[in-house]
């Protein structure tokens, strides 16, 4: 039996709970578990109000089996408490820490961006899917570094301010969360600037004449080299100085080279031969996001099959 009383005999006390949010949830969690032990003769208290900001939950013994100790029935639910308080910042505040910190430090970004930029610092967080094995024992070093501290604090004293606790003993904590942040934000960026290039790139390419309806594009290792239809190489400003540009300007890629020289060609057709290693390629993604439909692969032709063979009997 679970009772509420406005008064706690501090001799009583099992634990008391204190946060600057509502702890409804959580007491509802601790108080369903503490019911299935009424039923051996231990009886159990729970209170909770707001006072001064804060909301208190508190737990205590009310009754007990004759010849049981009190001492030792306060120490296990003292450890039970302290998992479940673990679970339930990595399961709840968590995402709102991280919701704070997004709104506090970049309240420049609209609603619908802070709301990206916060999934994917949850994603950070987790690092894989919740399913795989990866993220299981991320998620039980995260937990049990909280957990040892939670326990430090609730079997000593008895009492935890949720705030308090974060704010002094789990700085590391908050600051993986802010790292986590800053880390989403970046990756938002390089997106948004990846995207704004591309929708640059497609505008460039809807502007171009036509130069060559049909280009076949081969990869050679370190370069490439761009065909017509009927097997003619493309002349092109770009093309033609590759090698002395890729000679002066070592930073510069043949990736990069490769997208400038089609854009600027502007093909009704791009044909890719030998894509072993290629479509994953982030240069050849993004070409496959700037010319769409225009975009196909070549399944294997005997200039293909000689590039593969010369590559083979090079290795």
């Amino acid at each position: 039996m679970i009772k509420t009383s406005k008064g706690v005999n501090s001799l009583a006390l099992i634990l008391s709970i204190g946060a600057s949010r509502n702890l409804d949830e959580l007491g509802y969690r601790i108080t369903c578990e503490l019911a299935e032990l009424a039923g051996e003769g231990w009886q159990f208290g729970t209170r909770q109000q707001w006072l001064n900001g804060v909301h208190q939950f508190t737990c205590y013994l009310d009754e007990h089996p004759e010849g049981e100790s009190p001492e030792e029935m306060a120490l296990i639910l003292r450890q039970y408490c302290a998992r479940k308080l673990t679970d339930w910042i990595l399961d709840v505040w968590e995402q709102e820490l991280v919701e704070k910190r997004i709104n506090s430090e970049y309240a420049y970004f609209s609603e619908e961006e802070r709301r990206v930029i916060a999934e994917k610092a949850t994603q950070i967080l987790k690092q894989e899917e919740e399913t795989s094995k990866e993220y299981i024992i991320y998620r039980v070093g995260r937990s049990q570094r909280i957990l040892e501290r939670m326990l430090d604090v609730l079997v000593t004293f008895g009492r935890v301010h949720i705030d308090g606790f974060l704010r002094f003993r789990l700085r590391d904590y908050l600051s993986s969360l802010s790292d986590s942040v800053d880390v989403a934000v970046d990756e938002y960026m390089m997106e948004k600037e990846y995207k704004e290039f591309v929708c640059l790139l497609r505008y460039f390419l809807e502007i171009q004449d036509t130069r060559v309806p049909i280009v076949h594009v081969y990869m050679r290792p370190g370069g490439f080299q761009l065909l017509d239809e009927r097997g003619r190489p493309v002349n092109n400003e770009i093309v033609d100085g590759f090698h002395q540009d890729a000679l002066q300007h070592e930073e510069i890629c043949f990736e990069d080279l490769l997208i400038s020289a089609l854009v600027t060609v502007a093909p009704v057709q791009v044909v890719i031969h030998y894509t072993e290693g290629v479509q994953s390629n982030e240069s050849m993604q993004t070409i496959q996001a700037v010319f769409g439909e225009r975009l196909h692969y070549c399944p294997g032709c005997d200039r293909c099959m000689m590039i593969q063979d010369n590559r083979v009997l090079q290795r």
